[in-house]
């Protein structure tokens, strides 16, 4: 490249003339750039960047999808999450005085399996026993996560201290419990289907 601009430095003949700017130039010049080999170009030049512009618009559109479906998966689980929390919280959370009331809380976000088994668990037996003990119960979730989620199912796993007393016992006592709560979607929201303690409650 240096010695061709060299050789054309050292002779003028070389040199190219300057072109005149667009907007001057002669009825020649116009006509040379006017020939029908532009012309035909031209369409193909709209047509690579039409091109170019639909492969722009699909990778947007492909990428909006994905996210899409990234941010509705991410927002079922912690939909999930939350409700296995509130179930949790009321599941370690009762007091003889309003045995009743918090029962039915439990029952109410049950389905399935889980939901016959609550019902008959939780019936009227065990409360009268626990009114007549004086039960109380207080738990508090030291951690809690999304194991798995799709299609319309999720597991959720956590930790739960807690606390509980009665007539008795002459202390509160603590424990710490490790349950996993599976839940299934349905047209009200998300409802328990099966829990399962991992581990039996350990002295803390």
């Amino acid at each position: 490249m240096k010695g061709r601009a060299a050789r054309t430095a050292e002779n003028p003949r070389n040199q190219r003339p300057n072109r005149p700017f667009p907007s001057h130039r002669t009825g020649s010049d116009q006509g040379r750039r006017s020939g029908g080999t532009r012309s035909n170009r031209r369409p193909w030049v709209f047509i690579v960047v039409f091109l170019i512009a639909v492969a722009g618009v699909a990778g947007s559109v492909g990428f909006g999808l994905a996210w899409w479906k990234s941010n509705s998966q991410q927002s079922g689980a912690n939909q999930a999450k939350a409700t296995a929390s509130t179930f949790l919280i009321a599941l370690t959370n009762f007091d003889a005085k309003s045995i009743d009331t918090d029962f039915t809380k439990i029952t109410n976000m049950a389905t399935g399996n889980f939901s016959s088994q609550a019902n008959k668990f939780f019936g009227s037996d065990i409360r009268q026993k626990l009114e007549t003990a004086l039960a109380t119960s207080r738990g508090q979730i030291r951690d809690i996560y999304v194991e798995s989620y799709g299609g319309g199912q999720a597991s959720v796993y956590s930790v739960i201290d807690q606390v509980y007393a009665n007539n008795t016992s002459k202390t509160p006592q603590a424990d710490v419990l490790r349950v996993v709560v599976n839940l299934t979607r349905q047209p009200a929201g998300w409802k328990v289907s099966n829990v399962t303690v991992l581990e039996g409650g350990s002295s803390t």
